[in-house]
Order: C-alpha cells, then structure tokens, then sequence
C-alpha cells in the first residue's frame, strides 16, 4: 500500500454542517447520559442538576478555544496537531498519545454499554442465553458493534455521517418524549418532586465535583468536530457553528434529563427490589443500599440502568425503550470515537511520531483506512481485557489533561501565529478564555483524585508507557523526518574543502555578521570544523513551503557578502532556507545536517518579558542536538582580556575551553571567577581548571569572591580588571527561580558593554520527563550555574 502523498488521495470534502454537529451531538449524548447519569447521582445528589450545568458553562470556554483553532486549522488531529504547532513534536507526541488512548476508552465504554443493555433485553425479556453467560454475551454483541463500526468508518467519511444522523436523530426523539414525560410526571406528583430534591446537597459541594468530573466525559464533543477540519465543506465556518450548536443542544438535554431523573421518580418496592439486585457493567462495585434510600442513592446503585429504570415510570415500556435508545446512543458514541481516535492516529501517523502505516489514505474510500482498523482493534482489546470502570475514569482525567494543554497552546498560537492564519472565528477576551479553561480543567483534573486514585494511577502509567514509546522509537523519527517537515533548503553552495565537524551558523543581521563569523571561524580552527551558514525566510503557516521562493527578497546577496568575510583556511558554504519559524527551522537544519554547534547571534536585550533571550534564541537553546554559542556582538573584535563566571558544571566547564579558545588565538588573558564562598565549588576546583588551562599555554588567573550580588560582582570585577569579554554557561531555571534570584547572564548580557557569549552544551542523556516538566513549569534561563 502507497502513502497519501505517493498516490495523490486525500480525504474528501463531504460533511456538511448538520453532518458535523450530529457527530458531535451523538459523541456527547451517546452512552455517556445512559451509562453516567445514574452513576453522578449517585455521588451529586439532587444537584446534578447542577453538577451537568456548571460542566456545560465551564466547558464553553474550552469550546470557544476548539471553535478558533478548528476554524483557524482545520486539518485531522485536533488537540494534538495545536500543540505541535505550539509546542513542537516531541511536546505534541504526549497530547497525542493520551488523545488516540481515551477516545478508544470511550469508545470501549460505549460498546460495552451497548453489549449490556442487550443483553438485558435478551435475558429479560426473551429469555435468551444461547448458552452463555451475561459477560461472555456483553462481549460478544461488543466485538460485533465495534466490527461493524470499524467497517462503516473504513468505507468513507460520508457513510460515518448518514449512520451518526440516523442514530442520533432517534436518540434525540426519544430523549425528549422521556423528558416531556418526566415534565408530566412531575407535575402530577408534586409532592413526591419537592421530596426528591431535599436536601439539595446530601455530600455537599465535594459531590457536585465528583459529579462533574465523571461525567465530563459527555462534553469533549468538540474535539471529535474538529477532527473532521479536512472532510467538513467550508470548515472556517462551519467548524464554530458546529461546535456551539452541538454544545447548546447538549447542555440543555442534560440538564432537563438530570431534572427529571432526580424529579420525576417515585420509590416503588419493584424499583427497590430492581436496585438491590442490578449488577454494574465494568466491573464496577457500589455499596449496599441503606434500609431507606433516597432515590438519588437508587439511582446511583443502578447505574447505567438507572435512566431506563426511571422511564419505567414515565412511559409504556418506557424500560424497554430507553434501552433500545441506550443501544443506539452507545452506537452513536462508538461511530464518533472510532472517528475521532483514527484522525489522531493518522495525524501522528503523518508527523512520523506513530508508523507511516497510519498516515495512509484509501484510494478509493479516502478514509484513513490502516488508522481506522488499528484503533478499532485498540477499542476490541481494551473493552474484553481490562478494568473499564476505572480505566473509563482515567479517560476522564486524560481529557482533562489534554484540553489542559490546548488552552495553554490556544496562547501560544494567538501571540505567534495569529497574524498569519485565517481565523473563521475568534474567541474573545483574550487570553482570559483559555487561562479560565486552564484553571477549571486543572481543578477538577486535581478534585478527581478523590473518586478514583486508581483512574489517577492509570493515567500515569499510560503517560509512562508513552514516554517509552517516544524514546525507544518516536523521537528518532523526528530527527530524520524534521527538516522535511519544518523546513525547505531553497539553494545551497558549498566550498571545495571539507571538515569532518560542522558549526551552523544563523544570519539574521548582515550588520553583525562579520563578527559572528569570526567567532564561529575561531571555534572551526578548534574543532577542526566548515561553517554551514544560512539565513531563514519565515512564511505563513498556511503557505505551503513549495511556494516560499516568493518571499526570498536579498538573503542570498546578505550570504555571498558574509561568506567574502570568512577566513581562507576555514571551509564554509550557504544556505537558504524556507520555514514557518525561525527557531524551528534552525534545530530542524542542525538535525538535518547534522551540526555540532550552533553560533546565534544575541541584540543584547530582550523585547517581550516572558522570553529570556528572544523567542528564537530561547527555542534553539532548549532543542537543538548541539552545543549552542549565544553572542553579543559589541566591543571589541581582538579580546584579550576574558572573564569567565563559573561554579563548575557542564556548560560552565563548556564555557571556559570556549573562553580558552579565544585567549589562546591572541595570546590574551583568561580569568575564571566564582561568586559567593557558600557556592557549590570553591578555590579547589579552580586551581584543578586553572592547572588544565594552563598546560594549553594559557594564562589564567582566578578570584573567589564573597558578595550576595551576583550581578554587581561579575560587573564590578570586569570594570576594575578592564575585561572585553564574558563568557558564561547555561543552565534552566523556573519561574520561582527567576523570582527569588533574578536572571544573572541576561541581565550580565544586557548591562556590559563588551562582548558576551552564552554557552550550552549537549546533553543528550538528559531526562525527557524533567525536560517536559520544565516546559510546564519553568521557562528557560540562561545563569552561571549548571544543571
């Protein structure tokens, strides 16, 4: 089988607005209000009334970020491919795989519903076993529906939509003759009405959390809307549209039937008798009934049957048709996840983080077909071998997560990109509406503990799995793969010499290339290394990179003039390249080519506070495969006098034989420094550095300073010994960090007038978990201490 891009197949345009919201609607109301329902009553009370109308408000403002960057970016793998563009592929991979893993949950939710309510007709009212027994029975009609789902999607966009349509438009039906006959019932039994909703809060507000939490679930509709971008006919406005209309619709069906539920049922001793001997699907557990119960806690004790009981008493076989609803809704919500989950596999089937198979496009069907049969059979397996109960919790709490870091990437992409995308929608009160999805999503994700440690448990331990995954196999991909993806070399000429080391070297200011081409020709002399310099043309993230010639104006006048700069004895050659952003396309060009050093040049001072050096600096510094040179090109061309601040770790270490590297090329003065004598080194380790440096032919001197300014000392130091030029190692801080102590090498950068160069070096063994939670909780910060 042939790739899309090799056989020309893309997804066809078919879905229309009403086909896209039936999606969505069908995903929300699904098995969740049949299967959920009960359950959140059971922990709510009467107010789950409530608990499903602040779900339905606090979700509107995830939905207004799902309606920008649906509208903005239609294009398979929703959550997942926004925070790639956000945060890049190695950060987007986790998105992605918890994405791809809790749409197969809920869907393994769904057909086990589907395999329970049938299996109650069959035992209940026909007396029909075929000689199995109800678990064997429930998996077997399971495996069936999700055979046949599976197929239905594998045979095109289109065929998905007229069944979502068909099973959604009953299920709608039915859910409102159940209220309307709820509404009846109410009215006519005041009595009994008023009494089931007191006490309002019987386990207080803690219960409505619990509630929320569970049934969160029902209101992730809009990732599956989104999912469809490419296969929707004019998705910068139907996209929107689409997602709040199905929001609207669903919030209110919940909120009646929560209403009713709790409302409209009276305690009979059948119900009772009914309660007391109903067994959960999932393997689910709950506690005996009390002599007394409410009907919140009957309600909760049944379950996923607790809805089909309660229509019992509101219509003729009312039991039995809320179950063949039940049947159809889990059908539903089965259709829409089986979607949803094979658009994120696919997505990260083409950004090479999952196998090529995934990315495939039938020919003749145009659907995802290898994505579709391989999270179909994920959906099979989950729903025969494991705990769903909990497992379903923890798609809950992995929902939770990941729209989490959509409205964190919603920010990113308005401040970078906002500019050049074409925006059908736009949320308002920016950046309030994603920082308040931040913190609901972020509070209910922590509150959620309380219900189920283990839904916490296996969240993590699927989190960790991915991780391996990454590791063993994604992240090796991404290197060979990034420069295809990122960038596009437009020309290049190359010198007739070459080194077997190669230093890039980024030119974004022909004003300060001749000094930055110096420095890195120095270091080549060191290394025994050619230059590879280049210039980045950034372009719209809505062009594609074939047509980017077009915004190719002066850079390769700006190369062949630098390159006349660079000395005879130094190999070096130019490129020019095409790339959405500056910083992604220098680490894609350094793994391409494989650079073991890359040379930036620095103004000296930053523009926006939330970036330490600049945002392409800060991007470069944090992903590139290579060491990197920050400098600031200013003062003098011949230094002579070097100062190196240091406490003696790896990009400290780094630091100095850079620094030496200079002194020794004009014979000049190298002098290593440490601030405050409680420091992690001390005279020791200076006089071990200054021994090495010396054997180099060096001079070196060195100073312990005691003094709780480490800024003022640095400066103060190299005003009164007339030091040109700093050199410091990098390290990371957090935003804690940054407050308590300040920024020493930027502001050390910004505030000395000679030159200053800021060091990383590699670290390829660093630990990737530490490297994405510094990415969440610590911006990067460039300091005289290490790692």
């Amino acid at each position: 089988m042939a790739s899309d891009a090799e056989t020309g197949a893309d997804f066809a345009r078919e879905l229309t607005l009403l086909d896209v919201t039936f999606i969505g609607i069908g995903a929300m109301i699904g098995g969740s209000i049949f299967v959920l329902s009960g359950l959140a009553a059971g922990e709510s009370g009467p107010a789950l009334v409530l608990a499903f109308a602040l779900n339905g408000f606090i979700t509107i403002f995830t939905g207004m970020v799902y309606a920008e960057l649906g509208s903005a970016i239609p294009e398979p793998g929703g959550g997942y491919l926004w925070v790639r563009t956000a945060l890049g592929r190695s950060q987007a991979f986790l998105s992605g795989w918890m994405s791809w893993f809790a749409h197969a949950v809920a869907g393994s939710l769904y057909i086990l519903s589907f395999g329970s309510f049938v299996t109650l007709i069959l035992t209940e009212y026909f007396g029909l076993t075929l000689g199995l027994s109800d678990t064997q029975l429930q998996q077997g009609f399971a495996l069936l529906a999700v055979a046949l789902f599976t197929y239905i999607n594998y045979r095109g966009a289109k065929e998905t939509s007229r069944a979502e349509n068909l099973v959604t438009a009953l299920q709608l039906l039915i859910i409102a003759a159940f209220v309307v006959a709820g509404v009846a019932a109410m009215v006519h039994q005041p009595q009994v009405t008023a009494a089931n909703f007191e006490p309002f809060f019987p386990n207080g507000a803690g219960g409505v959390f619990l509630a929320m939490g569970l049934t969160f679930i029902a209101f992730e509709g809009y990732e599956i809307i989104v999912q469809s971008g490419r296969e929707v006919v004019n998705p910068r406005e139907n996209i929107p549209k689409a997602v709040f209309y199905s929001m609207f619709v669903v919030v209110t069906i919940y909120v009646l039937v929560g209403a009713v539920l709790i409302g409209g049922v009276e305690l009979t001793p059948d119900l009772l008798e009914t309660a007391r001997t109903t067994d959960s699907i999932g393997g689910s557990t709950v506690e005996a009934l009390p002599p007394a119960p409410t009907v919140w806690e009957v309600l909760g004790h049944l379950g996923e049957f607790g809805l089909a009981q309660a229509a019992g008493q509101f219509l003729p076989f009312g039991t039995l048709v809320i179950l063949v609803t039940g049947i159809l809704s889990s059908l539903a919500a089965l259709n829409a996840t089986t979607f949803s989950s094979s658009r994120v596999g696919y997505a990260m089937g083409r950004d090479s983080v999952f196998p090529d198979a995934f990315e495939r496009i039938h020919p003749d069907h145009q659907t995802p077909h290898v994505s579709i049969v391989l999270s179909g059979a994920l959906i099979a397996v989950m729903a025969v071998s494991l705990p769903l109960a909990q497992v379903a919790a923890a798609t809950d709490l992995m929902f939770l997560l990941l729209f989490l870091q959509v409205n964190y990437s919603m920010i990113r992409i308005r401040r970078e990109h906002g500019e050049d995308l074409d925006y059908g929608y736009i949320a308002p009160y920016f950046p309030y509406v994603p920082i308040v999805g931040i913190l609901t999503k972020l509070f209910l994700a922590v509150y959620f503990f309380n219900y189920s440690p283990l839904a916490w448990l296996l969240a993590v331990g699927w989190i960790l799995a991915g991780l391996v995954v990454f590791l063993v196999y994604s992240q090796g991909r991404i290197r060979r793969t990034e420069l295809a993806a990122e960038v596009r070399v437009l020309s290049e000429e190359r010198s007739a010499a070459g080194r077997p080391n190669q230093i890039l070297v980024p030119i974004a200011n022909p004003e300060t290339a001749h000094r930055l081409l110096e420095l890195a020709s120095t270091l080549a002399r060191q290394t025994d290394s050619e230059l590879l310099v280049t210039t980045v043309v950034t372009i719209p993230v809505q062009t594609p990179l074939e047509e980017g010639e077009s915004y190719v104006r002066d850079e390769r006048d700006w190369l062949d003039e630098a390159l006349a700069t660079v000395p005879a004895d130094v190999p070096a050659h130019r490129t020019v390249t095409i790339g959405r952003t500056a910083g992604r396309s220098i680490v894609s060009l350094a793994q391409q080519y494989d650079s073991d050093q890359v040379v930036l040049g620095w103004r000296g001072q930053r523009r926006r506070r939330e970036y330490v050096l600049g945002s392409t600096i800060d991007y470069v510094v944090d992903e590139a495969p290579c060491d990197v040179v920050v400098a600031k090109s200013s003062g003098t061309e011949h230094p002579r006098r070097v100062l190196v601040p240091t406490d003696g770790g790896p990009h400290s270490e780094r630091a100095e034989d850079i620094a030496g590297t200079f002194v020794g090329a004009v014979d000049g003065e190298l002098t290593l420094l440490t601030v405050g004598l409680d420091g992690p080194i001390g005279q020791p380790y200076l006089d071990s550095r200054q021994s090495m440096l010396e054997r180099r032919g060096m001079t070196v001197a060195t100073e312990l300073l005691d003094d709780a300014d480490i800024v003022d000392a640095i400066l103060r130091y190299a005003g009164e010994h007339e030091a040109d030029t700093i050199v410091m190692g990098a390290t990371r801080q957090g935003l804690l960090g940054r407050a308590l102590f300040g920024d020493v090498p930027e502001t050390v950068g910004e505030r000395f007038d000679g030159e200053v160069l800021l060091v990383k070096q590699y670290r390829p063994t660093r630990s990737l978990v530490r490297a994405w939670l510094r990415r969440w909780l610590g911006e990067r910060r460039v300091s005289s201490s290490s790692e």
